[in-house]
């Protein structure tokens, strides 16, 4: 959020004293939040010249979280929820909802992925967004108690339609526990999975 701030206004885009998180936002917020990861992780300049190669720049799953931080400024802690920006039923151009969930967002956002996968080379990887009430479904899920007792290993074969192990049989307790709690980590710290896995206690 403080990035954002300070890219805006040292665009002047935002005056020293205007608050970006605001319950009302600005009918420009879209277009404002673009700009702050375009100017981090596009090939292209907000003038519309291609960057140089030298250039760092970030990886569109650095983008998405760049978006995800905006949802989250503005929907939890604004209060605006995930209610999509929209104009408002009473007219004269006021602007309500989450303008970080806004079709001018998306669309630059899909039009990123294209151009990091076909010119930059990036892997395109599709992935499902964690939710609340999924977390909540593989808490109750691991807490069985078939799920969640830590049991002596015992080797065996699982074949799919045969007669070994049902498929849905793996693991065991500790893996149950571990699963839950990268799973939590990773949606509290707004982290891919792989970058849980990467986490070191020093």
């Amino acid at each position: 959020m403080n990035s954002c701030v300070s890219f805006l206004r040292g665009l002047h885009l935002l005056g020293p004293s205007e608050d970006f998180f605001s319950k009302k936002p600005r009918s420009d917020t879209p277009w404002l939040i673009v700009a702050w990861i375009m100017s981090a992780c596009d090939s292209i300049n907000l003038d519309g010249t291609p960057k140089p190669s030298h250039v760092e720049r970030g990886t569109y799953g650095h983008a998405q979280k760049m978006w995800a931080s905006m949802t989250y400024a503005f929907g939890r802690l604004s209060g605006l929820g995930n209610l999509t920006w929209h104009e408002s039923d009473i007219g004269g151009g006021l602007m309500v909802g989450n303008p970080s969930i806004s079709i001018e967002v998306s669309s630059y956002m899909c039009s990123l992925r294209r151009r990091k996968v076909v010119q930059a080379g990036e892997v395109a990887n599709s992935a499902r967004a964690i939710t609340s009430e999924i977390l909540l479904k593989l808490y109750h899920y691991n807490h069985l108690p078939e799920n969640w007792t830590i049991c002596a290993y015992q080797p065996g074969e699982r074949v799919h339609g045969g007669s070994g192990n049902d498929l849905s049989q793996w693991g065991g307790g500790r893996v149950w526990r571990l699963l839950s709690a990268a799973y939590t980590v990773a949606f509290i710290c707004m982290l891919r999975f792989d970058e849980v896995l990467k986490i070191q206690v020093h």
